[in-house]
């Protein structure tokens, strides 16, 4: 499966709508934090997820589109997907 970095911006929402978008794009299989070739755990910036998916980067948007468009009220969500090849990042993030 290949990774993916994808970035939401919800326009509208609430404290509850983000938590809410956390669980959905969680159920995708892209989470809130990102493991590093230490071993660690750290948490990726407030919208953002990392994980892998068997989609490619346009379906995977289309997903994420769909989840996040009850969650942003006053117009549509704001979606980046880019798929990402492994370990051929790098990053400076806090522990999480």
């Amino acid at each position: 499966m290949a990774q993916y970095l994808v970035r939401v911006e919800l326009f509208g929402a609430n404290g509850e709508g983000y938590e809410d978008l956390h669980e959905k794009m969680e159920a995708l299989g892209l989470k809130r934090s990102v493991v590093f070739d230490d071993g660690k755990t750290y948490a990726m910036p407030i919208g953002t997820y990392f994980g892998s998916s068997s989609l490619d980067s346009g379906s995977l948007r289309d997903k994420v589109r769909i989840v996040s468009k009850p969650l942003s009220p006053t117009k549509e969500a704001a979606i980046f997907a880019c798929q990402v090849q492994d370990q051929h990042w790098s990053a400076f993030l806090y522990q999480a």
